[in-house]
């Protein structure tokens, strides 16, 4: 009697990304930047192979300014900036998989999903950064991030014999509220 065991398995991700990227500081007081990042990965559903991710902030110091005579504040800045960033799906979410059972049978599991895309965070922040008489800082940030397109296994319609399927399917959203002092 002769038992035959096979256990293995290969995987093969392509992806390419690029970006452009622009920094501008005028005397100090205005600081801007902003990014976009094009990403294409194979990981994504066959028909959503590309994605668009930007970036943009700014920064005023109005300690810079001319009129701003408050001699106590060393510095003081205002921020806002907005990013996005995303998530891969598992190697696996776009295909079919089957089970293998008793006797050779196989049984469906997961249905794939060609339209797949990545899910994108977006984050936005605003704050104020306060330093008094160059000894003091006291930093105070607001921020809100929202996850659009969240990958998560859902039941299919029960005509396609399968178990689950990854889909773009929800939304999740975190507002932060931070404060620091150091001294």
């Amino acid at each position: 009697i002769q038992n035959w065991y096979y256990d293995g398995s290969s995987q093969d991700v392509r992806q390419i990304g690029m970006f452009v990227n622009l920094d501008l500081d005028y005397q100090g007081r205005y600081i801007a930047s902003a990014l976009v990042r094009r990403d294409g990965a194979s990981l994504f559903g066959a028909a959503n192979r590309w994605q668009t991710y930007g970036r943009a902030s700014f920064a005023w110091r109005a300690s810079e300014e001319a009129w701003f005579n408050v001699d106590q504040i060393s510095d003081l800045k205002f921020r806002a900036s907005v990013g996005q960033a995303g998530n891969r799906p598992s190697f696996a979410a776009q295909y079919e998989t089957f089970n293998i059972g008793a006797g050779g049978v196989l049984t469906p599991n997961q249905l794939g999903n060609r339209d797949l895309r990545p899910e994108v965070s977006t984050e936005t922040e605003i704050g104020v950064d306060v330093e008094i008489m160059s000894k003091y800082a006291l930093t105070l940030t607001n921020s809100r991030n929202v996850i659009n397109d969240q990958i998560l296994p859902v039941p299919p319609p029960a005509s396609a014999g399968f178990n689950t399927q990854w889909r773009n399917a929800g939304q999740l959203t975190n507002n932060t509220f931070e404060v620091s002092l150091n001294l």
